[in-house]
């Protein structure tokens, strides 16, 4: 049987018509989601190297309308399985990774009506993307879930925010940006990054990162043409919950993934 976690439901919810209030601009609720959704294969690209970071491949169609941020850890029968993918990720130099996973329904991850979440699922983990030609790595390989960082159900009624908006996550060394989705047409970008050390008022720790709190970047807008690339140097400012006025200073690095076209409008399908 597989194994599940009690947990209550997160949902993370835009509002402020035309742009986010950078205190206000997000907040956190728990909500009771509609759970009617079939089982399907949700794609998901792999971060991370000592951690491995799950990041769900969303479209704007049901089941696949959610930004979903996973930690984890691979395991397998020969006990070898995250040592497998980062060996792999350090010789190839290789950008995407991604994990095929068994069909199920996506809201297991953070319990639905009073169920507890589900905390591991198998799937096919390859080099490159498992729907363009990726080469197979690991097949079965087992996700351990170790912390939903984020969770997140499109809302039709969000609007776009101003700023250019991010989602911070990772530990130690291995810190990124995840672009926050909202409306078609939108991307789907995930960057490395550091903080630039002694350059900010706030700091971006671990316990922070678990928490997956959304940055906005100072003086761009959202669209990917001002999209994050290596090498920028940026101010951002905690969205939602975190402290105003704190005024992060980042560094970008590797560009990770990026896609437009399943995110072009509603759709799509694998």
């Amino acid at each position: 049987m597989r194994p599940f976690r009690r947990c209550e439901k997160i949902e993370v919810v835009l509002e402020k018509p035309g742009r986010l209030d950078r205190r206000r601009g997000l907040r956190t609720e728990v909500r009771n989601m509609a759970a009617a959704d079939p089982k399907a294969t949700h794609g998901m690209l792999v971060v991370g190297e000592e951690t491995a970071y799950l990041s769900h491949l969303p479209m704007f169609m049901r089941p696949h309308d959610f930004q979903v941020l996973l930690e984890a850890a691979f395991t397998n029968d020969a006990g070898d399985a995250q040592q497998v993918y980062a060996d792999d990720r350090r010789t190839t130099g290789t950008a995407v990774y991604t994990l095929r996973p068994e069909r199920f329904v996506l809201t297991e991850l953070v319990g639905t009506d009073g169920q507890p979440a589900r905390t591991s699922f198998t799937g096919t983990l390859f080099r490159g993307h498992f729907e363009r030609g990726g080469t197979k790595l690991l097949d079965p390989v087992t996700v351990e879930v170790r912390n939903v960082v984020h969770f997140r159900r499109f809302d039709h009624h969000a609007v776009r925010p101003t700023d250019l908006t991010y989602l911070a996550f990772g530990k130690g060394d291995e810190q990124f940006l995840a672009h926050l989705v909202t409306m078609p047409p939108d991307f789907d970008h995930i960057v490395a990054m550091r903080q630039a050390p002694g350059a900010s008022r706030a700091e971006l720790t671990d316990e922070v990162l678990r928490k997956g709190p959304a940055l906005a970047i100072a003086a761009r807008p959202d669209g990917p043409d001002d999209r994050l690339r290596e090498g920028d140097q940026v101010a951002a400012d905690f969205v939602g919950d975190g402290p105003a006025g704190s005024d992060l200073r980042l560094v970008t690095g590797r560009e990770f993934y990026l896609e437009e076209g399943e995110l072009a409008a509603g759709e799509h399908s694998h």
